[in-house]
């Protein structure tokens, strides 16, 4: 027997081994192989798809370096083939060339060699001779081009050239690299009259091939058509060797047939019909690499990309590393499992259903084996589940406080539910009607729960017909009575004489809200509904009829009631308020307090201290307004304080003080008049944290600011606000300040000063109309034209013909 035994144990645990390690080598054998292969594929067509991406995007920025020398050439006021050479020439490009300044944020500089003036024009207004670009520290001096080559480019050049990064030592002596635009005006003309010099930042090209995919750990590189490198984000790569030049040549050569594992496949995926388009696994410098080469047809640059075929398949690497362990050691916790299970588990198994029949039978408890010590544990299960049950019946009063607090909550979604949770915990709510009311106390926790004590002893006391439940709300100084009766019942009149009895009896003062009393569905035997709600007319025999709870009634009701114990609390009109005797305010009211707390935010925002003040006792004063109900009160007061302790948290966000002053604001008992003493007292404490915060303010004298216009009036950068900032005020304050000293504001008073220059230059002078604008600080000519005729009432070329003759 024992031989068989051991012999049939063997048996099923080989074939429960078989049935596990079938799968298993299916996985082994056949899906880690292929996940390896569509991993490398699907980081092939993902690493080409990354590598356009890149080169679509230099593409678009790349188009606009390439379309600003046509814009320059067009634009007239640049007079580049003017043989003649002047200051005012100069002034003038330089003017034009801010136009540019913001153009394009991939542009780091332009500069505009003009050929006949020797000068170079920066698109921030500057200008440098060509001497000044051989001079580190002054002009743009790159530390790789000797300035002779420089100076000859800028004469000799016919066609586009692009420099490599480099870099270049940056006026004040900042040293960046720098990808080089340079292209003849106009582009394919002759005898060229300037260049454009286009600079890009490395970084910024650094940061847009970064920018395409967050996620991706490669390396990018841009070649010119010629193969020469232009950007790389790893230099050290191509400088440690010629592997990657001579596999970009290769590349270049023969694109459609490229050489490597899997590259045909990625190819077709990736690239799609782009020509010139390839990828692959290559070897660079002794390392494995995912390979994908682009060429754009916009201009010729060949885009490559790297990502290391380690770091592209380390996660799946790590992922069949740790599943082959999970899978030894579900096997080998399977075979223990499954041993076991059939040396112990079999005989017990079979003894313990033969002994169900007589579990429960007494026995004289002695020394057991594992069968009966089964037995002992499962008849002390049983006691445990009787002790559970009389543990459940104690707690029954808590379990039906809890339903009926999910009542007035709003938890029941239809009467049928309710129904049947108030018959576990032996509530009847069978009335038809059903009015909820709240019982606020006006005592400590302690006191309380000897109302609700009291309140609790008088439901067996309720008439005939009427059942109410008192229990706790979730606010610790409320009960809430809930009651189903009938229609003759009055909710009112009994709770005005309990109220008495509180009084009375011990002392205790309450305040107690009614909302509107519920009506149930009438259904005709068995919960089937009648089809109407209970009306006069519509009675059934009472054998026959029941009524099913709204449980929506209900919540309605008891946010009424609280509604109603509002209005007592801060209106203090009565000791009980049923919600129907609660007077309605117009609607208006609303759209007017909005307006008051949309004005108090622009206020603090702008630390108008003030205001702030005037609209906060603004704010006080429609709080104790007559007529407000207290649901709109409570909000006003939580939207106003909520707005202020905002505002305090800007100037004092970590104060400690300030958070607990925050915490107690919003406790839910105030009174009207505490309500608005808070908001008085931390309204005061905002505008004196606004008024620290406020910088002193300073003034300018008369004779300051004549000095300050003599300086600066003729140049046209003078503004209302240099002049502000000058004296350290503000745009608004300043210009009121001149007008109170000068007697006009400052505009009018600066045209008429340039006009007076201008009428003093048209009689003695013969410069012309654009000059005349220059030296009196106009921009232009025609908004010199505009001011004059405007001061004078006749153009400056009509003024200069009279006096004249």
């Amino acid at each position: 027997m024992g031989k068989t035994k051991v012999n049939l144990l063997t048996k099923l645990l080989i074939s429960y081994l078989l049935v596990l390690l079938f799968p298993v080598m299916i996985i082994l054998l056949y899906y880690y192989p292929y996940s390896a292969k569509v991993v490398k594929v699907k980081e092939m067509d993902w690493n080409a798809h990354i590598t356009e991406q890149f080169m679509t995007s230099m593409d678009t920025f790349t188009r606009y370096v390439y379309n600003l020398p046509f814009e320059l050439v067009q634009n007239r006021e640049f007079r580049l083939y003017q043989a003649e050479e002047s200051d005012y020439q100069r002034v003038l490009i330089a003017n034009e060339m801010k136009k540019y300044n913001a153009t394009d944020a991939f542009i780091y500089n332009t500069l505009l060699y003009v050929r006949s003036t020797g000068y170079l024009f920066s698109k921030t207004g500057s200008a440098y001779s060509v001497e000044d670009m051989g001079k580190p520290g002054v002009g743009f001096y790159y530390e790789g081009w000797p300035h002779n080559d420089l100076t000859e480019t800028l004469d000799t050049l016919d066609s586009l050239m692009v420099r490599p990064v480099e870099g270049v030592l940056l006026p004040g002596h900042n040293r960046v690299r720098m990808l080089t635009f340079l292209q003849p005006l106009p582009v394919g003309g002759t005898s060229s009259p300037g260049v454009v010099m286009i600079m890009v930042r490395e970084d910024t090209i650094l940061r847009m091939m970064r920018s395409v995919s967050e996620a991706y750990k490669g390396d990018f590189f841009i070649f010119d058509a010629q193969g020469q490198p232009l950007v790389a984000s790893n230099e050290e790569l191509i400088q440690s060797s010629e592997d990657l030049p001579q596999l970009v040549s290769r590349l270049e050569k023969d694109s459609d047939s490229f050489s490597g594992t899997f590259a045909s496949t990625s190819t077709g995926t990736a690239s799609g019909s782009t020509q010139g388009s390839s990828s692959g696994i290559h070897r660079i410098n002794g390392v494995s690499y995912l390979v994908s080469y682009t060429v754009s047809d916009k201009n010729g640059w060949k885009y490559v990309s790297l990502l290391p075929v380690s770091e592209s398949l380390q996660g799946l690497r790590t992922i069949q590393l740790n599943t082959i362990l999970l899978v030894g050691c579900i096997l080998l916790l399977e075979v223990i499992v499954i041993y076991v299970s059939i040396r112990k588990n079999y005989h017990p198994i079979k003894r313990l259903v033969e002994f169900a029949a007589g579990l429960f039978e007494p026995e004289e408890r002695g020394p057991m084996n594992e069968i009966e010590a089964i037995r002992y544990t499962l008849s002390g299960l049983s006691a445990v589940n009787s002790r559970l049950d009389e543990e459940v019946k104690e707690t029954l009063p808590i379990m039906r406080d809890n339903m009926l607090l999910e009542l007035v909550n709003g938890h029941f979604l239809s009467g049928e539910q309710l129904q049947q949770e108030a018959e576990k915990v032996g509530v009847s709510l069978d009335g038809a009607r059903l009015t909820v009311a709240v019982i606020s106390c006006d005592s400590e926790t302690e006191e309380t729960n000897l109302v609700l004590l009291y309140c609790k002893n008088r439901e067996s006391q309720l008439p005939e017909g009427v059942q109410g439940y008192f229990f706790k709300s979730n606010y610790h100084h409320e009960i809430v009575f809930v009651c189903s009766h009938g229609e003759d019942f009055s909710v009112q009149a009994y709770l005005v004489r309990l109220q008495e009895e509180l009084q009375v009896r011990a002392g205790w003062k309450t305040i107690i809200g009614i909302g509107e009393p519920g009506e149930a569905v009438r259904t005709a035997g068995h919960g089937q509904p009648e089809g109407a709600l209970r009306t006069a007319g519509q009675d059934q025999p009472e054998r026959t009829c029941t009524y099913i709870i709204d449980p929506n009634s209900a919540h309605v009701s008891y946010l009424q009631a609280l509604r109603t114990v509002e209005q007592l609390r801060l209106r203090q009109s009565s000791p009980i308020l049923s919600f129907a005797e609660i007077e309605t305010s117009p609607s208006g009211t609303v759209s007017y307090f909005a307006e008051l707390l949309q004005s108090l935010e622009l206020a603090i925002l702008k630390n108008e201290a003030t205001l702030v003040d005037s609209l906060i006792e603004r704010i006080v004063c429609y709080l104790s307004s007559e007529g407000l109900p207290p649901h709109m009160l409570r909000s006003v007061y939580l939207n106003t304080a909520s707005v202020i302790f905002n505002g305090l948290q800007r100037f004092r966000h970590d104060d400690q003080s300030l958070l607990r002053l925050t915490d107690a604001a919003f406790q839910p008992r105030y009174t009207l008049e505490q309500m608005t003493g808070i908001l008085q007292e931390s309204g005061a404490k905002l505008c004196e944290m606004i008024r620290e915060t406020l910088p002193k303010g300073r003034t300018a004298s008369r004779e300051e600011i004549l000095a300050m216009i003599e300086d600066k009036g003729m140049d046209p950068s003078c503004s209302l606000q240099l002049m502000a900032d000058h004296f350290g005020m503000s745009v608004s304050n300043f210009s009121h300040h001149f007008k109170k000293e000068m007697g006009q504001n400052f505009k009018e008073y600066i045209d008429r000063l340039r006009i007076q220059r201008s009428i003093q230059l048209l009689r003695e002078s013969e410069e012309t109309l654009e000059g005349i604008a220059a030296q009196v600080g106009f921009t232009n000519t025609s908004s010199f034209i505009r001011s004059f005729k405007k001061i004078v009432g006749t153009t400056p070329g009509q003024y200069r013909t009279t006096h004249r003759s």
